[in-house]
């Protein structure tokens, strides 16, 4: 499981590497000779949305996302495992929920022919790898919750 998180992680790295690099190539570009980069906005803002949702995967997995855990650390080991079991459940119906909609949208989006700004590519194959971050992360959620029911997960704050 771990070499699958870590090709997650490098696909949503990849996106922010991508970003960053078009948005200096960009810089560059209008600074020196007036000239900008054909959809840099729209390459920029799809990237986006790739490294966020699978960076919400790997977030999901690792338990690394931001969480007030106040109430878990004053707690008893009992109430630990059920604010996690609960936690847990919930982020797993948003995931799924989610995934399901943005793969349920795709179709649309792809008969909708809708294509960039400047080069007049099609904005499809973007939401095809958005959506597979999602759905990515309803699949480690549903692991990370099966981890949970077995007891071999930690809990917020223990990494």
């Amino acid at each position: 499981m771990e070499r699958t998180v870590l090709w997650v992680e490098r696909i949503a790295g990849a996106s922010l590497a991508a970003i960053a690099l078009l948005v200096f190539i960009s810089v560059v570009l209008r600074a020196t000779v007036s000239v900008n980069l054909p959809d840099n906005f729209d390459f920029s803002r799809y990237l986006q949305g790739i490294a966020i949702f699978w960076g919400l995967a790997v977030a999901t997995y690792r338990n690394g996302h931001i969480s007030v855990d106040v109430v878990w650390e004053l707690s008893a080991r009992r109430a630990r495992r059920a604010i996690d079991l609960f936690a847990s459940s919930v982020s797993l119906a948003f995931m799924a929920t989610f995934a399901w909609m943005l793969v349920e949208r795709l179709p649309a989006v792809q008969r909708a022919h809708q294509l960039t700004s400047d080069l007049k590519l099609p904005v499809w194959p973007f939401y095809i790898v958005a959506a597979a971050g999602v759905l990515a992360a309803a699949v480690v959620g549903l692991i990370r919750l099966v981890e949970l029911i077995r007891d071999n997960a930690a809990g917020p704050g223990a990494g």
